[in-house]
């Protein structure tokens, strides 16, 4: 299993994964950057808080790139659909 240390707004962390190193570090920067801007945005806030508002936010870019995924998805295939009743309805003028 792979570690990493972070330090987000003053605290360390060590981080653990079966990933690589690379994209460790790539999670812990984003989360470090993301909390750190919210801290910054809102200095009143606890590191707790940020932390938590931090997650709220990975977790509705998720959502919303998940739906953006299926709709693209349902757009393929509606064309791909399309292109193969016109391949079969050109298959059957040529029969």
């Amino acid at each position: 299993m792979n570690s990493i240390e972070i330090n987000i707004c003053n605290q360390k962390y060590v981080i653990k994964g079966e990933e690589g190193d690379a994209h460790l570090e790539e999670v812990a920067e984003m989360v470090r950057r993301r909390v750190e801007s919210i801290k910054k945005n809102n200095p009143s806030l606890t590191l707790q808080k940020a932390a938590v508002l931090a997650a709220f936010d990975f977790a509705s870019n998720v959502i919303e790139n998940r739906k953006k995924t299926l709709d693209t998805k349902s757009a393929i295939l509606t064309k791909a659909h399309s292109l193969l009743e016109r391949v079969e309805r050109e298959l059957e003028l040529e029969s």
